[in-house]
């Protein structure tokens, strides 16, 4: 972008953005690749509404010339309106431009896939791009070259399972032990050699993200940050390893599901299994300068807060700060180099490919119809599997209902009750330089206000996040080309602190393009919006207390500024308004920057099929012999970073499939229980058929109450 006449900003900060064909080439390649065709082509009609005065004249509202023709100050005041027009399509169109013209402008490699990351803009914002340290690492992914296979129709299995993140990678591990399994995997495989990922922060996104980071809720509002490579959400994610907190298992218990029950020792003798596997710890932990800010902060006020507990084995290396855009240095132990290991140095497979559907007959899983990325819209190319044993299903939060739903599967609860934790954030500058792209990102979390203003267990978490130049752009709120820049230039010394709302609220998870992709439509509960405010205010404190702060913001269209005031009567009334601008704005539909890096509940566990897609096994309700077995049957959000708990109801529920299959004395109690689920008999006398329709009232009656309480709060 141009800037003010007489600015005396390094060159890369001047440059056009419009004439580097790299920049250009690379924007259109992520669009295209990651883009459906429908978002493809409401982006070009924009684009061309905006090259003529008509078009331009209704978007802005007032008379104006094609948008291309206008000088720098002009368009910048066109963007303006739209990013604060009462209008909400308006609102979704300025958000979808703004955030993948700038997220890629700060993160593209300009010297290309496979070469050493560099971008023009970088070093004016001290931004040194991904370190190559090692340290104490592993060998890497040498396992993957003799995993993966190709398969052919009537290739027969003993165990299928589709998916290998959080919850497919624990499984297969048990499974692979007593029989012949195949994971398949849509996401990008892990090159054997950890030198060939780059981590360069766009390359990262686009090949271990859904949709190259570019996925949103359907109205726009949200940003969507899912994994989507060899071991899921566990390769891509910031090691933060938090326990399901006993209030929420607690819930769970009296949700009809005691296995989830405080002192439970089968869930919580899986949890302590899980977390030795990954050599989780809390001790030794090296805080980067977000975190001591973030325990400076809660120190002087007072608040509670912890060590978040860590599988990054070391958390001193500036490269742990990279972690999210593949496992270079092998620091991380997700469930590539751990669970996926073992599983296929037992004689796993991987299959690269898609998962159309689960075959059924009689109310039994026997198989399933898979096919490659590029073959899904080409059924003469798809290949029939079939198995002996079961099939387990963990695509994940988003796409396991996708696959159910293709195969035909009807309970109501499937594709319902998605919980994402939604974020925002509040941002600071300080004195000093933060440098929150370096070191492990996620190490401390503030607990004191997890109980919500209510007190019903149902507030946020305040936590810092990793923050790297591509996502901070995407993030930082637009009111002008020179305000931007000028936040930009200040990125090694900003902080922000993420406010983790467990949200009570759900969406939706349905398929567009024959059922194949994720079209998520959510909108916070008005007790959510509350906390978030609430959570906000209390980020704003943290930050506030803390030496050297200057510029604090949120990510709010209408964006608050507070700078310290050397006068106590003015810093409290600047206090005051900053407050109050965060009640006036809300949480409004595209007036306020959310994001999600979780995704949870929508096949949810339940006692009967009136209130979830599975039971306590994690078997469909309406078919034997298939299992859920990710983060989509938590039975409401998890109110922490889910890994751990999703990996610990995999290894809970794997070992009762493998006790099963044994025949052991455990294994027959299993199976007489289920028997007695699947014969219907609940042990009181009433048919699941009973259970069925009133557990079906139920969830309307609570879906009735909860809109009447979420009107009164």
């Amino acid at each position: 972008h141009d800037t003010k006449p007489g600015c005396k900003d390094p060159p890369d900060l001047d440059l056009r953005l419009s004439e580097q064909p790299l920049f250009i080439e690379r924007l259109a390649e992520g669009a295209q690749t990651h883009l459906d065709s429908r978002d493809v082509f409401e982006l070009k009609a924009l684009l061309n509404v905006l090259d003529t005065s008509v078009g331009t004249t209704l978007l802005y509202g007032y008379p104006s010339a094609a948008f291309t023709t206008l000088n720098q100050d002009a368009k910048g005041k066109v963007m303006e309106a739209l990013s604060r027009s009462r209008v909400g399509l308006r609102r979704k169109a300025f958000n979808g431009l703004k955030r993948l013209l700038m997220g890629t402008a700060m993160s593209y490699n300009a010297n290309g896939p496979g070469q050493a990351p560099h971008n023009p803009i970088w070093a004016s914002l001290k931004y040194p791009g991904p370190p190559s340290e090692s340290g104490n690492v592993t060998e890497g992914y040498d396992f993957i070259g003799k995993a993966y296979c190709e398969v052919n129709d009537n290739d027969t299995f003993d165990y299928i399972i589709i998916g290998s993140g959080c919850g497919g990678s624990v499984v297969a591990r048990q499974l692979c032990k007593i029989g012949k399994c195949l994971v398949i995997e849509k996401g990008t495989p892990l090159p054997s050699d950890l030198k060939n990922v780059s981590q360069c922060e766009s390359e990262g996104m686009c090949d271990f993200y859904e949709k190259g980071s570019l996925l949103t809720t359907n109205d726009g509002s949200l940003m969507i940050l899912a994994g989507a490579a060899l071991g899921g959400g566990s390769t891509v994610n910031w090691g933060c390893c938090l326990d399901t907190p006993e209030y929420v298992r607690e819930e769970w218990n009296q949700m009809g599901l005691p296995q989830f029950a405080p002192g439970n020792k089968e869930f919580s003798r899986s949890m302590a299994e899980v977390k030795e596997y990954m050599g989780v710890t809390d001790k030794g932990i090296t805080h980067n300068g977000m975190n001591k800010k973030l325990i400076e902060g809660c120190e002087k006020n007072k608040f509670k807060w912890k060590v978040a507990p860590q599988n990054i084995k070391d958390t001193s290396l500036k490269s742990a700060g990279w972690t999210c855009f593949g496992p270079r240095q092998g620091n991380k132990q997700g469930g590539g180099v751990t669970w996926l290991r073992e599983y296929s140095e037992n004689g796993g497979k991987f299959f690269q490919g898609i998962a159309v559907k689960v075959i059924h007959r009689d109310g039994k899983a026997v198989g399933v119809v898979v096919c490659k990325s590029s073959e899904k819209n080409s059924p003469s190319k798809w290949r029939t599997l079939l198995v002996k044993r079961k099939v387990i299903c963990s695509a994940g939060s988003l796409h396991t209902p996708l696959v159910l739903q293709r195969s035909g599967f009807k309970n109501s609860n499937i594709g319902k009750n998605l919980h994402l934790h939604p974020v925002s954030c509040v941002m600071a500058t300080f004195k000093d330089e933060i440098l929150g792209y370096e070191g492990a990102p996620m190490t401390t979390v503030c607990t004191e206000f997890q109980k919500g203003v209510l007190n019903d267990g149902y507030g946020p978490k305040l936590e810092c996040p990793s923050v790297h130049t591509g996502v901070m752009a995407a993030a930082l709120p637009w009111t002008n080309g020179n305000d931007f820049k000028e936040a930009l230039k200040s990125s090694s010394k900003m902080m922000a602190v993420i406010v983790l709302q467990r949200d009570i609220g759900g969406g939706t998870v349905t398929g567009k393009n024959n059922g194949f992709d994720p079209v998520i439509d959510y909108v916070p509960d008005k007790r959510d919006e509350n906390n978030i405010k609430e959570g906000l205010k209390r980020a704003f404190d943290i930050i506030k207390a803390c030496d050297g702060v200057g510029k604090v913001w949120t990510c709010h269209v209408n964006q608050p500024l507070y700078e310290p005031k050397s006068d106590p009567t003015s810093d409290r009334a600047s206090v005051d308004a900053f407050n109050a601008a965060i009640d006036e704005n809300g949480v409004g539909v595209n007036s306020l920057g959310l994001f999600c890096a979780h995704q949870m509940g929508s096949c949810r566990m339940g006692s009967n099929p009136g209130t979830g897609a599975v039971d306590e096994d994690g078997e469909l309700w309406e078919c034997e012999n298939l299992h859920v077995i990710d983060a989509s049957v938590f039975p409401s959000a998890s109110g922490a970073n889910p890994m751990v708990t999703t990996m610990s109801i995999a290894q809970m529920l794997g070992a009762r499939i493998v006790e099963m299959h044994k025949g052991s004395e455990l294994g027959k109690k299993l199976l007489k229980r289920r028997k007695l689920r699947r014969d219907g008999d609940t042990g009181n006398g009433k048919s699941s058929t009973s259970i069925l329709v009133a557990g079906a009232l139920v969830a309307v009656l609570v879906a009735v109450v909860g809109r009447t309480v979420g009107k009164k709060f």
